[in-house]
């Protein structure tokens, strides 16, 4: 059993205001690649292409191409319309879809929408976001525990009782939306990204998130309501271990993922603007928050884990603290949560780079998913293909 905690410091901050971001917003989508460092500059979508004329029979013209995605805030143009065929009949083509330049870092203009004549807005621009609702669809949640699963037969507890927390707390490497006024946008649901850009990629992992309502729900988990409008944020290692923000390559609080955490580097060390692994998204109408991310690898002296942190729309930064009610009031719920060890194995035995690390001593103790005091909480896996398709049920007091 790993006992190496990751220590907790509390420290205080003014936040940086990027507010326009994250009002009224609901669920996010974005397609933008989580290693993207670079900050988007103002400007929607560019027009898109004519329709192909008409064939000689009379056919109508191809669709325009929509525009690019906008970088920055403002909407992006519509394509044109095609030009009329040249034969006898040739109808003109369709419209091209809009741009959809999503809002940039620190844009407030509204995506693209869809018009009668062409398609559906185009993705978020770099450091952007889309409203449309995600890309990812959850499975059904009936095989889903809805408290404990630290077992094979998970032990019942009642559904109008929150989850239990972990041992390890937040943890030193939490970074809220807010905190870096050159940071790229964080609410995205595709988190891709790694550390070593040489190193093999892993093996992708959706993961989704239902919030259940503690306030609303009975205690025999037979009526579950669910928590919509929540910000939950996530963050876990990459395939080899690497936390994404934290410590300077080649000094003395560079990550070592190999070699046992000794607290370097630590809470205040948020030295890069390297961002995978880590992202927002607010839940649905059914209480759920989607991620696309990599299966996690593990740093010596913790077990496998992801972190989450979940707030009411509206949270607002205070730099390298520690987050709870009494220094934030939008704030919900913090815990960790773990896989079942045997499917943690089948993954990191089976493909790089996680193999290659399977032979370390500290491999099997990071695997067991059972330090002291942890969660108790397991997310729910499968394989489905060359990708991890995970699922896991939190019970939050929203008020």
């Amino acid at each position: 059993m790993a006992t190496k905690r990751e220590s907790k410091v509390d420290a205080t901050a003014k936040g940086v205001s990027r507010r326009q971001m994250l009002e009224g917003l609901g669920a996010f989508a974005a397609v933008t690649a989580c290693g993207a460092n670079s900050e988007p500059t103002p400007g929607g979508g560019t027009a898109g292409s004519p329709g192909a004329a008409g064939t000689a029979s009379g056919g109508s013209g191809a669709p325009g191409v929509g525009g690019q995605p906008g970088v920055g805030g403002q909407p992006g143009v519509a394509g044109q319309p095609g030009i009329g065929g040249a034969g006898a009949g040739g109808a003109p083509g369709a419209g091209g879809a809009p741009a959809g330049g999503a809002p940039g870092a620190g844009g407030a203009g509204a995506g693209g929408s869809t018009t009668a004549s062409g398609g559906a807005g185009a993705g978020a621009g770099a450091g952007g976001m889309t409203s449309t609702g995600g890309m990812l669809t959850s499975p059904p949640w009936t095989d889903v525990p809805v408290q404990d699963s630290s077992t094979a037969t998970p032990k019942p507890l009642m559904c109008n009782v929150v989850t239990k927390t972990d041992g390890a707390g937040q943890g030193p490497f939490f970074i809220h939306e807010l905190e870096k006024p050159d940071d790229i946008a964080l609410l995205r649901q595709d988190i891709r990204g790694q550390y070593n850009p040489s190193a093999e990629k892993g093996v992708d992992m959706e993961l989704h998130v239902r919030l259940v309502d503690k306030t609303k729900s009975d205690a025999a988990c037979m009526m579950l309501v669910p928590v919509p409008d929540i910000e939950v944020y996530i963050w876990h290692t990459d395939a080899q271990g690497y936390y994404s923000g934290f410590g300077t390559k080649g000094t003395d609080d560079e990550q070592k993922p190999d070699i046992t955490y000794s607290g370097k580097p630590g809470m205040n060390d948020l030295d890069t603007n390297d961002r995978f692994c880590r992202g927002i998204q607010v839940t649905d109408a059914n209480g759920v928050a989607s991620f696309l991310s990599v299966f996690p690898g593990w740093y010596n002296g913790r077990d496998l884990h992801i972190h989450i942190v979940c707030f009411k729309k509206g949270s607002t930064a205070h730099g390298r603290a520690t987050y709870s009610k009494s220094n934030e009031k939008a704030w919900i719920f913090t815990t960790q949560f773990y896989f079942d060890p045997t499917f943690s194995k089948s993954v990191h035995e089976a493909v790089e780079p996680y193999k290659t690390r399977t032979k370390l001593s500290a491999y099997a103790d990071a695997m067991a998913a059972n330090e002291a005091n942890n969660s108790g909480r397991h997310a729910t896996a499968t394989k489905v293909g060359n990708k991890v398709v995970a699922q896991i049920q939190m019970v939050v007091d929203p008020t």
